[in-house]
């Protein structure tokens, strides 16, 4: 396979991923995860049928980190909203604390076992790899629970809480790589900056473009003239971050928040940029397939196992401390938590930029794990989901089905 045909047939998954989103059933339209797609870029890549080789996927980098880039702006912009409508305050808080305490969680399991078996040719490797693991397995993806309320018909506040959760949770992580990228400064720049301001100076790039953005779109723009204005300043944060070898997931995730802050037509931008969000997202995770190595280190099993553990068990810690603070959550019981074991496009999207900022075992780990952990993930949370609901009395109980 060539190049081009590589780029028509991306073109033709985002049709498709453009004509789901068009129909009546989108929210419930594939895994909330995506796996599926990552699994075909998987057997398409040079790991399998090498149909997509290494030199094109070398190639299409540039694309991607477009891709990439786009899919922040459109989570960024999103960030806090759950159904149009902004998330209460105290559903903020426990999506902050739970991606806090689940990153937290895995990072320190990854961190002991490289410690342990002496993976890592250096301390900063060490710290890459953890966190970078850390902040991927960290957050749970936004359709988690829309993708089982549009197959289960689900009503409640439980199914809400819980929805304004996984809207409110990526903000932690995208500032844990901003701040894992500064580790390793790139040889382009020739003025000596201290490694503390580089993450403060890749959400200065956000913001500073992201308001430039909003003023852009304060008066009645055409609808033309606005997809300028997102397309132009998106490209500037990417193009910028990119040069500099900073994250452009978290200039971009900030220019979405900063654009919906600042803005007064926060909600019609929202309702543009929303469709296009699974089309730039169905190729994106088939490339991310295609760069997935399953030989990056003899001890992938064990760091897999040692991040998806923690998560999980990090999981049941938030279930608990959701239970706490609310009296639905409550009366779901216990493995409440469980329910937001699914990761998605997010997590995946970090493991990739990973991949590309630190080509070799390190991002090739960190991409493995996420995409093992959003596997793990469609196993157990929507199951998870589904009984919770039911005891919470929000879904219909299944006949047989036990807590």
């Amino acid at each position: 396979m060539n190049a081009v045909l590589l780029l028509m047939g991306l073109l033709v998954l985002s049709y498709l991923g453009s004509f789901l989103v068009a129909g009546r059933s989108r929210a419930a339209a594939g895994l909330p995860s995506g796996v599926e797609f990552v699994a075909l870029g998987f057997v398409l890549g040079p790991r399998v049928l090498d149909l997509v080789g290494s030199d094109m996927l070398a190639s299409f980098e540039p694309v991607v980190q477009v891709a990439l880039g786009w899919l922040a702006f459109a989570v960024g912009l999103d960030f806090g909203y759950a159904g149009g409508r902004r998330v209460r305050l105290g559903s903020l808080a426990l999506g902050t604390l739970g991606s806090l305490v689940t990153g937290a969680a895995v990072a320190s399991a990854t961190w002991l076992v490289l410690r342990r078996l002496h993976l890592g040719a250096s301390v900063r490797e060490q710290i890459l790899l953890a966190g970078g693991v850390g902040a991927a397995c960290s957050e749970t993806t936004r359709h988690a629970v829309r993708w089982v309320v549009a197959r289960q018909n689900a009503r409640g506040p439980l199914a809400e809480r819980l929805n304004e959760i996984a809207h409110a949770d990526d903000l932690l992580p995208m500032l844990a790589v901003a701040v894992l990228f500064a580790l390793q400064p790139t040889p382009d720049v020739h003025v000596a900056v201290p490694l503390r301001d580089w993450p403060a100076i890749t959400v200065g790039i956000g913001l500073l473009l992201g308001a430039g953005g909003s003023l852009l779109v304060r008066s009645e723009l055409r609808v033309d003239e606005t997809w300028a204005v997102l397309f132009g300043v998106t490209l500037l944060v990417i193009g910028a971050t990119a040069r500099l070898a900073l994250s452009t997931l978290t200039a971009s995730f900030v220019l979405g928040m900063a654009v919906a802050a600042l803005s007064r037509h926060d909600q019609e931008l929202r309702r543009m940029v929303a469709p296009t969000e699974r089309p730039v997202l169905l190729p994106a995770l088939v490339l991310a397939g295609a760069h997935l190595d399953f030989h990056a280190s003899a001890k992938l099993p064990l760091l897999a196992a040692a991040a998806i553990g923690a998560r999980l068990a990090a999981k049941v810690v938030v279930g608990w401390m959701l239970s706490l603070a609310s009296r639905d959550a409550r009366k779901a019981g216990g493995l409440v938590g469980l329910s937001m074991m699914s990761s998605g496009a997010l997590s995946i999207s970090i493991g990739l930029v990973f991949a590309l900022r630190f080509p070799g075992w390190v991002g090739d780990t960190v991409l493995v794990v996420a995409a093992l952990s959003a596997t793990f993930g469609e196993f157990v949370g929507p199951f998870r989901l589904r009984r919770s609901l039911e005891v919470a009395g929000e879904i219909e109980a299944t006949p047989g089905a036990t807590a």
